[in-house]
């Protein structure tokens, strides 16, 4: 498996950004959709006729909704950027590891000379 670390680590700061961005613009749906409810006094802002009354069962019920999960979605979306970058950062050290293991490895194997190959007979 092939990882790029900076990678990770970009595009999971980035999806971080998108769940802080979701969370502002959520909070700025709902602080708007709580000033026409507000302003529009008793009566509901789409009516209180049949049809009013209809959208407003649908309405209410998706807004509660949406109030209830929308955080939580932004929360778990800048959640999932944040473990990206974790694992980033995981994958850059273990790969740095790795490397100075290779590293000692091939200096150890120089230092005996290379390698060296026995004579062998075919039988």
């Amino acid at each position: 498996m092939r990882a790029d670390a900076s990678v990770l680590k970009g595009e999971g700061f980035h999806m971080f950004e998108v769940g802080q961005d979701f969370a502002i613009a959520a909070k700025a749906l709902f602080e708007g959709l709580n000033a026409i409810e507000k302003d529009s006094g008793k009566t509901p802002p789409w009516g209180d006729d049949e049809m009013g009354e209809n959208f407003g069962v649908v309405y209410e019920g998706l807004r509660d909704g949406m109030r209830e999960s929308m955080p939580s979605l932004a929360q778990r979306i800048a959640g999932m950027g944040i473990k990206f970058t974790a694992m980033g950062v995981r994958h850059e050290k273990h790969e740095i590891e790795e490397d100075a293991k290779y590293a000692a490895l091939t200096s150890q194997h120089e230092a005996d000379g290379g390698a060296k190959v026995d004579n062998f007979r075919s039988v």
